[in-house]
C-alpha cells in the first residue's frame, strides 16, 4: 500500500505534478492536554539539520568579527538564546503543553518581551549596526507577542489565532541587500545574515502552527504548491511531518469554481528530502467520495492539456 508513489503510472489512476492549493492536518488533534495542538510535527529532522547548519555558520562568522568583537559576540549570543527559547515555547505548544502552567517559565517568557538587552551596548559606538540588530529584534518581537497572545487565550480545545503573522519586515529587505557578492567576506554582514536565517527558521515553524489553526476557514488564502496528484492520493513537500500510517484530513481548493474538496487520507510514506530540507509526505485517499474524485480527475486532465500546450514542437 505504501509503494504507490514509486510505481510510476502503472496503476489505476494517472498521477501528475500540478500546482494545488491544499490544507493538510491530522484527523485527530491533541485535545486531552493543557493546550490544543494539531498533532503535526513542526520540528522534524529536516528542520533540525537546517538550524544546526545555520547556527554553525552564524557562530563561525561571529568569531571572525574584529571591530567591537566583545560587545557583538555578547549581542549575537543573546539573540541565539532568545531564538532558541522561542523555539522551546513553540515546541511545547505543538505537543499540547501550555507554558503558562509553569509560573517561573511564564515569567521568563514575559522577560523576553523586553527585547534584546545587550543590543543597546552597540548604539553609542556603531549606531548603524545597532539599527540592523533592532530590525532583527522587531521581527522577533512581533512573533513572540503573537505567540504570547495566543497562549493567553487558548484552551485544551481551541488554539486562539486572530490573524496571519505578517511578512515583509525591514530586516528582510536588509538581508536581501546583504546577499550581494560584495558582502561575501565581511564577517559582520555574514553574521547578521546567518543569525537572521537561524531566527527565521524558528519563526516560520511557528507560522506553520499559527496558519494551521487559522487558514482552514480561508481556502482562497491557501498557498499554491506543486504536488504529485492523482484521484487516489497526493505527495507533497511540507515543512512539517506526520506519523507513518496516521490519518489526515486533506482539503484541496480550486478557485475557478470556488470549490473545496475534502478527503480522508492515510500517510503511506514520509521521508526527509535532503536537498530541500523538507518532508516529502505521500497520502492515500481512503474511500473517497465519487463526486469529489471525479472532479479531481477532471482537474488533473485539464492540467495535462495545459502541459501539452506548453510543449514546443
Amino acid at each position: 500500500m505504501n509503494k504507490w508513489f514509486r510505481k510510476g503510472n502503472a496503476r489505476r489512476f494517472y498521477r501528475i505534478d500540478m500546482p494545488v492549493r491544499h490544507f493538510i492536518v491530522p484527523s485527530s488533534p491533541i485535545k486531552d492536554r493543557e493546550i490544543y495542538a494539531t498533532g503535526a510535527n513542526y520540528f522534524p529532522a529536516s528542520f533540525k539539520s537546517k538550524v544546526e547548519a545555520q547556527k554553525f555558520h552564524a557562530l563561525h562568522w561571529a568569531n571572525r568579527i574584529q571591530e567591537h568583537s566583545e560587545i557583538l559576540l555578547k549581542i549575537f549570543d543573546e539573540i541565539i538564546q532568545f531564538v532558541e527559547f522561542f523555539g522551546e515555547c513553540a515546541l511545547s505548544i505543538s505537543e499540547g503543553q501550555n507554558p503558562r502552567q509553569d509560573p517561573k517559565y511564564w515569567m521568563r517568557v514575559h522577560t523576553h518581551l523586553n527585547g534584546f538587552q545587550h543590543a543597546r551596548l552597540m548604539e553609542p559606538s556603531s549606531p548603524k549596526t545597532y539599527q540592523y540588530i533592532k530590525m532583527i529584534e522587531e521581527k522577533y518581537m512581533t512573533f513572540l507577542r503573537s505567540m504570547v497572545a495566543s497562549i493567553e487565550k487558548s484552551t485544551p480545545t481551541h488554539f486562539a489565532v486572530d490573524d496571519h503573522l505578517p511578512h515583509g519586515f525591514k530586516v528582510d529587505e536588509m538581508i536581501s541587500t546583504f546577499e550581494s557578492a560584495k558582502f561575501d567576506k565581511i564577517p559582520l554582514v555574514q553574521t547578521l545574515r546567518h543569525v537572521s536565517a537561524y531566527m527565521d527558521s524558528y519563526l516560520e515553524a511557528y507560522r506553520y502552527i499559527n496558519e494551521d489553526n487559522y487558514l482552514k476557514q480561508f481556502p482562497s488564502e491557501w498557498k499554491v504548491q506543486m504536488a504529485n496528484v492523482s484521484a487516489s492520493g497526493l505527495a507533497v513537500h511540507l515543512g512539517k511531518r506526520f506519523e507513518q500510517y496516521s490519518r489526515v484530513d486533506v482539503y484541496l481548493y480550486f478557485p475557478e469554481d470556488e470549490k473545496v474538496l475534502q478527503f480522508d487520507g492515510t500517510v503511506v510514506d514520509t521521508r526527509t528530502d535532503d536537498k530541500t530540507l523538507t518532508e516529502r509526505v505521500a497520502i492515500n485517499f481512503e474511500f473517497p467520495d465519487g463526486v469529489s474524485q471525479d472532479y479531481l480527475q477532471t482537474q488533473i486532465q485539464k492540467q495535462e492539456v495545459k502541459d501539452c500546450m506548453d510543449i514546443v514542437l
